[in-house]
């Protein structure tokens, strides 16, 4: 019979032979059917494999060693800041308790740790606790974070007039003798300020921040309608920055019109990075000092009619005479049209403020007028003689005549004897009459550029950023080398088509049935085939490595190690393309954290709810994050980020992270209907199988998408009853107005809770399980689980703050969770490495499909369930 062999057939049996896998029979099949075939090549394994191997290691760099040197620079640098510093500056960090992290040493981990103060809701009590309420407050972003101030109310009780004897009832002589006797009656703190004031205690923070977290709080406070520092005089030494790369992350939306007689029409839309966006500037500069008007709260007036104070201004709750780091600071804002008839102004406009008297601050006075299209003067007070009026100055662009110098003739607005609103109406009318013609235009990042020639320090100038920055351009133009139609398939090839049609294979493998005359072995077999063939394919199209894919693995290889850990980004957990979980990438992700951690305790979180609900922007509000948002479908499939717990709550919760999952919308339209059913039902099936608690997100109280959201949701709580496991849920009201709505709406409470009971029997009917109501299901209380969400915005975007009753509604919701949270640490509550476990069970019975035909009689998943309860 060898004889009759031919040499192809002998090799591949020798090669069975020599690797001792001739128990690996459907290995052999595979090989066997592959030569039938004409497919098999004895040296593609080994040549491609090595090929592959060898453009990998082409393709990374070697890492960087650290820097020693450098990190000697830098704690040198940070001795000598610390010995030059303000005394003052540094006697406020001290009070503050910021002194251990002056300077530049407060990072992410701070503005995330999950501390204390996100478990109450209470205010401070010491200065020393100010610094963590203003992140805290932040965090949920809410922007009367800007108001924080720590009052000590044994220093501020009001102290009562000294009793007079019948001789003080005397006429006085004088108006002088009257107010020396309230002098001397006034308590000692009466002429000095006793708390710290807001805008110190926000540019302290700023001071101490790390780039990362200078990014964050920046993104953060514009989000809250607040200005940004943009020239920030450091106060340990003589110079100046300009943070552009605290800067670089926030995106601003708005319309532009034009508008043609009485009719207004959309002009464009933007939606963009607002340090690429080319906008006027107009900037508003104080000479001289005035102890009545305020050109901050003039702003204010001027960019949202006086309905939110973007700008924080000497008449704000909290303000005090006194301010230490404000001095010199340039402020800048953007106002946003909406393309309404409404608008203040047609476009995009920035709004920067000199805090201080311009005499004193030359520097900064010179960087604006440079960028400037609009000066405005505040001249109220100038030198001895009073004034009473703001001065305009128009920057002419190259087209216009510029014979009689850089800026056109001054325009003088007179405020004697004219109210506020008077003034704000007449600036305006000027501002927008001057930025109607052409006008020189500036990006944040053009304004850097002058920075620089002014000897200012741009945070985005250090050796790391620029490396980062120049590598991120080699990327993106890569990008545009391609259409955006075939970036996926040309420079992606291991996703699209061949990875779907790989994990359609993967999925029907696990729920193997006889077909046609074909055994169920063989129809494993051709199946373990075509997926080999399948991804024989993908490696001929992935190699070698095209010019994106080997910059980019080579830039993330050179990275240092303690930069790819999951809480500072999210990372996918479900493909949400081919609704498929990678054991092998997710194990490797918790093996890494393993690895560097520990084998930690994790509550999970989940979240599950109708497309465009606002989930992603819940749990960002709540921890912290950053989840993309927008409208419509901006989550595919599932992501997970690991948020720390601090150390003095680690062992009163009874873990160490919170493992946060944030999943795409239910019911997107972008799927088929019958294809968005099976789906929505994997998805939350799985998320609520990993999590311990999961939030249930609906907008408003809609009936038809409550039932959309129950419908699913009760059939996946009742999955997991039936194999041991017992995770919790909360529902949220998203967007519902009124201030007494949990109070107000017991009825309907009564009707959620009727239509609760009334699905999980429609569902135990389809489950072939005994239960009549959903308390028997999981633990439900509907006095308790659920929750009522304020609008969002307070007022109309793109101008429009968050509301704040939103934010506290965040606060309150969150300590729910935690509450929650402690008491499944007596039970449920995973290590690492057995989360890691559930999720490869739960993966594993969704690609099986077994918790639509489990039978308690099967031993086998038996064990498999128990295991997976705990």
């Amino acid at each position: 019979m060898k004889g009759l062999w031919s040499t192809r057939i002998k090799n591949l049996l020798q090669k069975h032979s020599a690797d001792g896998d001739w128990e690996d029979w459907e290995r052999l099949e595979q090989d066997l059917h592959s030569l039938v075939s004409g497919c098999l090549d004895e040296k593609w394994d080994e040549e491609k494999m090595q090929k592959i191997v060898r453009d990998l290691e082409d393709s990374f760099a070697k890492p960087e060693p650290p820097r020693l040197s450098q990190s000697k620079s830098d704690i040198s640098q940070s001795k000598t800041n610390e010995t030059t510093a303000n005394q003052e500056f540094l006697q406020l960090l001290k009070c503050l308790g910021l002194a251990s992290h002056y300077p530049r040493k407060m990072g992410m981990g701070d503005f995330l740790t999950i501390c204390k103060v996100s478990w109450q809701d209470s205010q401070p009590s010491k200065d020393k606790e100010l610094p963590f309420y203003f992140l805290q407050k932040l965090l949920t972003v809410d922007y009367q974070v800007r108001y924080l101030t720590c009052w000590d109310d044994s220093i501020t009780k009001f102290t009562p007039m000294p009793q007079t004897t019948a001789n003080d009832h005397q006429t006085s002589d004088s108006f002088e003798e009257f107010f020396d006797d309230l002098e001397e009656a006034a308590p000692e703190c009466a002429s000095r300020d006793c708390h710290v004031h807001p805008m110190d205690l926000q540019m302290a923070i700023f001071h101490c921040a790390d780039d990362f977290l200078r990014q964050t709080l920046a993104t953060k406070l514009a989000f809250c309608q607040l200005s940004l520092p943009l020239l920030l005089p450091n106060p340990g030494t003589s110079q100046i920055e300009f943070p552009l790369y605290a800067l670089s992350q926030i995106q601003r939306s708005w319309k532009e019109t034009e508008k043609s007689g009485k009719q207004a029409q959309t002009k464009s839309y933007n939606n963009k990075l607002i340090f690429q966006a080319q906008t006027p500037i107009v900037s508003f500069i104080r000479i001289g000092s005035s102890a009545s008007s305020s050109k901050s709260q003039l702003l204010n007036a001027l960019l949202s009619k006086r309905k939110h104070d973007t700008f924080f201004h000497r008449h704000c709750r909290g303000s005090t005479r006194e301010r230490l780091l404000m001095e010199g600071v340039v402020e800048i804002a953007w106002y946003c049209p909406r393309g309404s008839p409404d608008d203040t102004f047609e476009s995009c406009v920035a709004f920067c403020n000199l805090h201080g008297d311009a005499r004193d601050h030359e520097a900064q006075l010179q960087f604006l007028q440079d960028i400037s299209a609009v000066n405005a003067f505040d001249l109220s007070s100038h030198g001895k003689r009073e004034c009473y009026c703001w001065t305009i100055q128009h920057l002419l662009t190259e087209k216009e005549n510029i014979a009689t110098g850089q800026f056109s003739k001054p325009i003088t607005i007179g405020t004697k004897n004219r109210n506020e609103a008077e003034v704000v109406d007449q600036l305006t009318k000027m501002i927008r009459d001057l930025l109607e013609g052409s006008n020189p235009s500036f990006s944040l990042d053009a304004c850097a550029d002058k920075a620089r020639l002014h000897g200012f320090v741009v945070d985005a100038d250090q050796p790391a950023c620029v490396r980062a920055k120049a590598k991120a351009k080699e990327l993106v133009d890569l990008l545009k080398k391609e259409k955006l139609s075939e970036i996926k398939s040309q420079l992606l090839p291991l996703q699209g088509k061949l990875w779907y049609r790989w994990c359609e294979k993967d999925k029907e493998l696990t729920r193997l049935q006889e077909k046609g005359n074909k055994s169920i072995e063989h129809h494993r077999s051709q199946i373990e085939y075509e997926k080999k063939a399948i991804r024989r394919k993908q490696l001929e199209q992935a190699f070698p490595l095209n010019p994106l894919m080997k910059t980019f693995l080579g830039f993330l290889h050179a990275q240092p190690v303690d930069n790819s850990l999951p809480w500072i980004k999210g990372v996918p957990l479900m493909d949400g393309d081919a609704s498929y979980l990678p054991l092998r990438w997710v194990g490797a992700i918790f093996d890494s954290l393993i690895e560097r951690l520990g084998d930690k305790r994790v509550f999970v979180l989940s979240v599950l709810g109708i497309q465009s609900t606002g989930k992603s922007t819940l749990l960002n509000a709540m921890f912290g994050l950053q989840f993309n948002v927008s409208a419509g479908r901006c989550t595919r499939g599932a992501f997970m980020q690991l948020i720390p717990v601090g150390e003095e709550l680690q062992q009163d919760l009874g873990f160490d992270f919170v493992l946060v999952v944030d999943t795409e919308g239910l019911r997107a339209f972008e799927r088929g209907k019958k294809q968005s059913l099976k789906h929505d039902n994997e998805l939350a099936t799985f998320v609520i199988g990993v999590g311990n608690l999961t939030v249930i997100n609906i907008f408003g109280e809609n009936p038809a998408e409550m039932q959309d959201v129950l419908q699913i949701a009760v059939q996946a709580f009742l999955r997991m009853k039936k194999v041991n496991l017992s995770p919790s849920c909360l529902f949220v009201h998203q967007n519902v107005g009124e201030a007494t709505a949990k109070e107000q709406n017991m009825e309907g409470q009564r009707r959620l809770q009727e239509k609760l009971d009334e699905m999980t029997v429609v569902a135990a009917q389809q489950e072939f399980c005994d239960v009549s109501s959903f308390s028997d299901v999981i633990g439900f209380d509907v006095k308790t689980h659920i929750h009522y969400f304020a609008h969002l915005w307070e007022g109309n975007p793109p101008m429009a703050p968050p509301n704040p009753t939103y934010s506290q509604n965040v606060q309150q919701l969150k300590s729910k969770i935690l509450q929650a949270a402690k008491q499944h640490s007596q039970r449920g509550i995973l290590k690492l490495s057995t989360l890691k476990d559930r999720i490869g069970d739960l993966s594993t019975l969704h690609l099986q499909n077994s918790f639509f035909r489990v039978t308690l009689r099967d031993e086998l998943r038996v064990i498999v369930y128990m295991r997976v309860g705990g």
